[in-house]
């Protein structure tokens, strides 16, 4: 999709972050855009700051986790534009904890908002752009869903499991001679809100939050996380930078960190020596501690 001028795109997470930052990159192309989010004041705010700058917004708070409110996202953006040409889903959580320390209701939270919010907006938008033989989906996962790291168990099976659901997409919609692309993007710590992530902990559904478990527990990984937030992480805006040039080239892969390239480089090669000469893998590559994103 190489013309995004006087397109439509639909972004989930768009009130801050990665999301806010693709939305602003898609108003520069000459795109209408339809913000989504769980925090609705927010929303309306960045919103509103849009449309002041002369934006074309809709803004239908949304919660991803939920498969009707995803629907009804789709149903409202349809209603004021007819079609979407471009879709986002990019909404996620990422509160940490040591692996085995983390609580089921957790575990159930990152799963419903980081998978399974991706998995609604494929099947809530793709069946529209197939039809249509015009389209492309971005899927936010990290570089966490391509080598875990320390302190983000949950939220590493769930952008791991973004990649392989990314790759599958792509493949299915290849085989069904579809035109509609997609891309996965893999961001390194970027500035973002995600290391505050509990304020959106959905108590109506899963009751107080635990004690411990909404940021990194341990102390070297936790004063790891905050010292790479502070000194090593990225502008969002290079991040939706990136991912739009993906979806004008039709490239799957959006990687804005290239050093970990290095690390995924140490894993193949790991893997490879195990599968060819049958030797027990080293037990672990060193990692440092990444994170994301939106």
């Amino acid at each position: 999709m190489r013309e995004l001028h006087g397109k439509v795109a639909v972004i989930t997470g768009a009130a801050s972050g990665i999301g806010l930052a693709l939305a602003r990159a898609c108003v520069a192309e000459g795109m209408s855009i339809v913000l989504a989010d769980v925090e609705s004041a927010r929303l309306d705010t960045e919103a509103r700051k849009l449309r002041d700058e002369g934006a074309t917004v809709l803004a239908v708070p949304t919660d991803v986790s939920d498969s009707s409110s995803v629907d009804e996202l789709a149903e409202a953006a349809g209603a004021r534009f007819g079609r979407v040409h471009l879709v986002c889903n990019n909404a996620g959580v990422g509160p940490g904890g040591v692996t085995w320390e983390v609580s089921e209701q957790i575990w159930k939270w990152v799963l419903d908002v980081d998978l399974w919010g991706v998995v609604h907006g494929i099947r809530a938008f793709v069946p529209q752009l197939v039809g249509q033989s015009e389209g492309h989906v971005v899927n936010t996962s990290s570089v966490t869903g391509l080598v875990g790291s320390p302190g983000m168990a949950a939220y590493s099976a769930a952008k791991h499991a973004v990649v392989g659901l990314s790759q599958s997409l792509r493949h299915d919609l290849e085989l069904a001679g579809s035109p509609v692309g997609v891309s996965v993007v893999c961001p390194g710590m970027t500035r973002t809100r995600m290391n505050d992530s509990g304020r959106n902990w959905p108590a109506d559904q899963l009751g107080q939050p635990p004690e411990t478990g909404l940021e990194p527990s341990h102390p070297d990984t936790r004063d790891s996380f905050y010292q790479r937030m502070e000194v090593d992480s990225m502008d969002p805006a290079e991040v939706a930078t990136q991912t739009l040039d993906a979806v004008r080239m039709d490239r799957f892969w959006v990687i804005p960190d290239a050093s970990i390239l290095s690390r995924l480089d140490a894993e193949v090669e790991a893997v490879r020596r195990a599968a060819s000469t049958g030797d027990r893998a080293p037990r672990h590559v060193a990692a440092d501690t990444q994170g994301s994103t939106q």
